[in-house]
């Protein structure tokens, strides 16, 4: 015999008698108990079981007699069906006539009627459920840990119905969670362009950072370097230690060589002197170190340093003779000379190129500046006439006019409030060299400077040409104009109606190390009222550290003005140590992510049931409602449950009152969709012969 299936095991008899066992069985003896049994149909379609003997009622000798079954647990097998329902575990499903009476059954291959009501073939007998989704709350969230809900009574239960035209209901927006990188080097930056270094004669007032030798190179001396002193007072090496800071000067060192030779341990003689040798004293000397007016032998004088790549700069620079004698006039025991960034004052007849030559300028040279602002051509000044001499042209007089020639302001414009035109300072750590010419043009590319030619032509056509000047000033851009990087962030949002809503929001940095400004509008007719512009800021680690509106608070008001109601947004921009909302960065991605929690109207697209019973719409706005659950019953006593035809049941003084459930997994009783228990071949056999609506096996 085929395999063959039933509703469900759970309703086989405890004993089968032996006419009843498929070797018995004929179509003869099917039609025979079909006929037998219609006398006891129930209200449900179909014959399938027999009414009890009035002798049932009895509570003490009836109760285990109202019906013969185990409901034990059959086995699955799967369908396809979304209507097809298995109970794993305990329980009835429950149904109610047009009466409202309650029926319960465990077999649920259910149909579906042109209303959408799910009956078992009595289209008036519709399987019951609990109402999720209401008007009041549309959109009900449902918490598993909150099953069963054990108030629930049969009384709460209402026929479920497949609501095949539905439309879930729309939501306006009333929260929208920003999500956007800012680049923290998105502030708008002004050209940058450098000469070569520009170098004069060392003096007093040069600070140790900032020498060089006398062909230019820097000594590398940094602050915090350890000079040591060492001398010989005829006996024995004596030494002491100079530790450069930042204001350490040319002068500060040669007084603090000067007390190490006086003092006892080299005893060289109280008038014993080091100075920075003057114009006045020896041009070709100018920028060295002298040592005079010893009256004892000063042997073996050495200055090193702790640094390594410095220290053999550092040892030649100040080198003498090994012995410098008793009585040593001025001028007479000199180091070479030192170079240092030129300063404003100092007159170009007096300075040097980047390599320690001579400008090669004269008298009557014509010096042109000329370059391009914002694309466009510079408005180019007359040329400077050079005079040479100390009263002559000085460098200050030459970055005035190259300020003349960009119409640049005093200052770039910047937070650090940088001059626009200067001579970079000596030791500066800016990957610019020490005394160069520095230009810095106003933030934007409308700004921005390019191709700067500074050139002197050479008045005679004879020597000295000022080929060093031309060449010590060509040049180089660290840096070209960027405009603000202003970030944009779109997206839509919805009106109670479920209208949607362009929104767009701009952040604008400012020059306010991580603070930015934003606005905010919208692309249609509507007309905001209220947060249309705020402030945010981050802190140290990148993470928002502060949100306003201008009103105060986080929240932007529009009018749709299409008869909605006013929308109200909070906007939230994420907080200290949140990562998942606006970031501050330095990185040019421009990604960007939003959550807004409003939707448009959505119609019926499928509907699923789950383990615990809940049937969900899945709406074309993308949106789930949770519409009913189906709630399990569960007995007392279920063999003290009455049959009443289709194996279905009904509640009797026996069976006990029904508990309604609600939380499958705490009782550990779920709902498998798409499929129905059946029973072996041997069963089946047997059962069909009391059951004559058996289906054939799939």
């Amino acid at each position: 015999m085929d395999a063959r299936f039933v509703p469900t095991r759970a309703y086989a008899p405890t004993t089968v008698s032996a006419f009843a066992r498929a070797e018995f069985y004929t179509p003869f003896f099917a039609a025979l108990l079909t006929l037998l049994m219609s006398a006891c149909d129930g209200p449900m379609s179909g014959n399938d079981s027999r009414q009890q003997g009035s002798d049932s009622l009895d509570a003490e000798k009836g109760k285990d007699k109202l019906n013969h079954y185990d409901f034990l647990q059959g086995s699955f097998l799967a369908t396809g069906h979304v209507l097809d329902l298995a109970i794993d575990g305990s329980g009835f499903f429950i149904l109610k006539n047009e009466t409202r009476h309650a029926y319960f059954r465990r077999p649920a291959d259910f149909n579906q009627d042109a209303d959408g009501y799910l009956h078992l073939g009595n289209e008036k007998s519709r399987l019951q459920g609990i109402p999720l989704a209401s008007a009041k709350n549309p959109y009900p969230q449902i918490n598993l840990d909150s099953l069963p809900f054990t108030a629930v009574g049969l009384a709460d239960l209402a026929d479920i119905r497949w609501p095949f035209q539905d439309l879930a209901p729309p939501r306006a927006s009333t929260q929208v969670k920003l999500a956007r990188n800012l680049d923290s080097d998105a502030m708008g930056k002004g050209s940058i362009l450098y000469s070569q270094s520009i170098l004069h004669h060392a003096g007093p007032v040069d600070i140790a950072i900032g020498l060089r030798n006398a062909g230019g190179e820097p000594l590398g001396i940094q602050v915090g370097d350890v000079l040591t002193l060492s001398a010989s007072n005829g006996a024995a090496t004596r030494t002491a230690m100079v530790t450069i800071g930042t204001e350490t000067s040319l002068g500060n060192f040669a007084a603090a060589v000067t007390a190490f030779l006086r003092s006892d341990e080299v005893a060289a003689g109280a008038g014993t002197t080091v100075d920075v040798i003057s114009a006045a004293d020896s041009d070709p000397l100018r920028g060295a170190l002298c040592v005079y007016g010893n009256t004892a032998p000063i042997l073996n004088f050495q200055v090193t340093s702790n640094r390594p790549i410095s220290g053999p700069l550092v040892t030649r620079a100040f080198a003498v003779q090994m012995e410098i004698p008793a009585g040593t006039l001025r001028l007479a025991v000199a180091t070479a000379p030192l170079r240092a960034p030129a300063s404003l004052s100092d007159p170009l007849s007096e300075l040097y190129d980047a390599s320690g030559n001579g400008l090669g300028l004269e008298s009557g040279d014509q010096i042109s500046i000329s370059g391009s602002i914002g694309g466009n051509p510079a408005s180019n000044v007359t040329p400077l006439t050079y005079v040479a001499g100390p009263g002559g042209t000085t460098l200050g007089a030459l970055l005035a006019k190259i300020k003349e020639n960009f119409k640049l302001a005093d200052r770039d414009g910047t937070i650090q409030n940088y001059l626009s035109v200067s001579v970079d300072a000596p030791g500066s750590d800016d990957n610019i060299p020490d005394g160069s010419i520095l230009i810095r043009g106003q933030p934007e590319t409308a700004s921005a400077i390019r191709d700067v030619a500074i050139r002197a032509t050479d008045a005679n056509n004879t020597r000295p040409a000022p080929t060093c000047f031309n060449t010590d000033m060509n040049m180089t851009t660290l840096r070209d104009a960027t405009d603000l990087g202003i970030a944009r962030l779109a997206l839509d949002v919805f009106d109670e109606t479920g209208k949607t809503h362009s929104l767009w929001m701009r952040f604008i940095p400012t020059n306010t190390p991580g603070q930015w400004l934003w606005e905010a509008g919208l692309d249609g007719l509507e007309r905001v009222l209220k947060g249309a512009r705020g402030k945010l800021s981050f802190g140290a680690d990148g993470s928002v550290s502060g949100f306003t509106t201008d009103g105060g608070g986080t929240r932007l008001e529009f009018d749709p003005m299409n008869g909605a109601g006013q929308v109200s947004l909070d906007l939230h921009a994420g907080g200290p140590g949140d990562f998942t909302g606006m970031t501050l960065f330095r990185s040019e991605t421009t990604a960007a992510f939003y959550f807004q929690d409003g939707f448009a109207a959505g119609q019926l697209v499928s509907i699923s049931i789950d383990e615990n019973g809940i049937i969900s719409g899945l709406y074309s706005n993308g949106k789930s409602r949770a519409l009913f659950q189906i709630p399990l019953a569960a007995f007392p006593n279920p063999k003290g449950l009455q049959q009443a035809g289709a194996n279905t049941f009904l509640e009797t003084p026996e069976s006990g009152k029904p508990v309604m459930s609600a939380g499958f997994r705490k009782d550990r009783t779920l709902i498998r969709t798409k499929t129905l228990e059946y029973l072996s071949e041997a069963e089946f056999a047997g059962i069909c012969v009391i059951y004559p609506d058996c289906k054939a096996a799939p």
